[in-house]
């Protein structure tokens, strides 16, 4: 199955994406884009920094408290 290849829109990869072989595309990264989910219920009881701080220790991947406030803002 391949995978889904979205248009980079901006230089900056957003969080729950990675780099796809076309330079011009994106692809989704499942494990990211689930544990956005769950952080976005996590900030419902949690501060942003405490929820950045736990995404960071699930993915691996690094996102700041206000890098989370805008991507859970888009969606």
């Amino acid at each position: 199955m391949e995978s889904i290849k979205i248009k980079k829109k901006a230089r900056t990869i957003p969080f729950g994406f990675k780099q796809s072989e076309d330079i011009n595309y994106i692809e989704p990264i499942k494990e990211e884009l689930d544990a956005l989910r769950q952080a976005r219920e996590y900030s419902k009881t949690c501060s942003l920094r405490e929820t950045a701080q736990w995404l960071h220790r699930k993915t691996g991947r690094y996102i700041s408290h206000v890098g989370l406030r805008k991507r859970l803002a888009k969606n």
